[in-house]
């Protein structure tokens, strides 16, 4: 099992699945972990927001890619 590291977190998951889909059309595998049920509880004052994990090896990329964005 790979671990995975936090590299950018989004207020909404919306955001967050923006940003993830530009890091696998660049290669990256990306997962989101939010507090919303699924997006059951999307608004952000029901969320502590929804951060964007890859792998440790991507993590550089994947942080460079994010804020060439």
């Amino acid at each position: 099992m790979t671990e995975l590291v936090a590299v950018t977190s989004y207020p909404a998951r919306l955001e967050a699945e923006i940003a993830k889909g530009f890091l696998e059309v660049n290669g990256i595998t990306a997962e989101i972990e939010a507090d919303d049920a699924g997006g059951v509880h999307q608004f952000p004052a029901y969320s502590f927001g929804a951060q964007i994990k890859v792998s440790k090896k991507d993590f550089e990329k994947a942080k460079k890619l994010l804020a060439d964005k």
